[in-house]
């Protein structure tokens, strides 16, 4: 019997998982699919990435506060130019503090950002640049999560890598 369950199991399954006819082209994302945001959600959800950056910008850690999960999941990855990989962990008091006792202006920079949505959940996929004050610090690519409460967004997770050109690429309109 037990023989026979398994030998029956693969085509079961198969058969479980295909129905219907095979689309006879791909998909197309319009603004009518399923994880593409309306015009009022993709602008909602970049506010919220954006007040992110203006709160580092203004040393603003209640902006912070009001935007992001008191458990929000923030991790960065970092390759050095000698090609030894780190990553690490922070909490958002840990970035209130460190946004709230720089002495220099914080500059985070998104452009091209990508905005998909399913529901309450979002996903904001974005190439940034980074400077402290007047000097660069680094580029790379951020990746927030954010859920939908109530009319508002907030940051739920948030990664990053941390690079350095040429393997990431500057904001298109130069400095800030």
């Amino acid at each position: 019997m037990r023989r026979l369950a398994t030998a029956l199991l693969p085509p079961l399954a198969l058969a479980a998982c295909t129905y219907g006819d095979p689309p006879s082209e791909p998909a197309v994302a319009t603004s009518e699919s399923a994880h593409m945001p309306t015009d009022a959600d993709h602008a909602a959800i970049l506010a919220t990435v954006q007040s992110l950056f203006d709160a580092l910008a203004s040393g603003d850690g209640q902006v912070l506060r009001d935007i992001m999960h008191p458990n929000v999941v923030m991790h960065s990855v970092e390759r050095a130019a000698d090609g030894t990989r780190s990553s690490s962990t922070s909490t958002l008091d840990q970035l209130v503090a460190r946004v709230e006792g720089s002495e220099a202006v914080l500059t985070e920079r998104m452009w091209d950002p990508e905005v998909r949505v399913s529901g309450d959940l979002a996903m904001v996929w974005t190439p940034y640049d980074f400077y402290v004050g007047d000097e660069f610090s680094h580029c790379g690519a951020d990746a927030f999560v954010l859920a939908r409460s109530g009319e508002s967004w907030t940051v739920v997770a948030l990664s990053w890598t941390r690079l350095q050109p040429p393997e990431c690429q500057l904001h298109p309109d130069g400095p800030p």
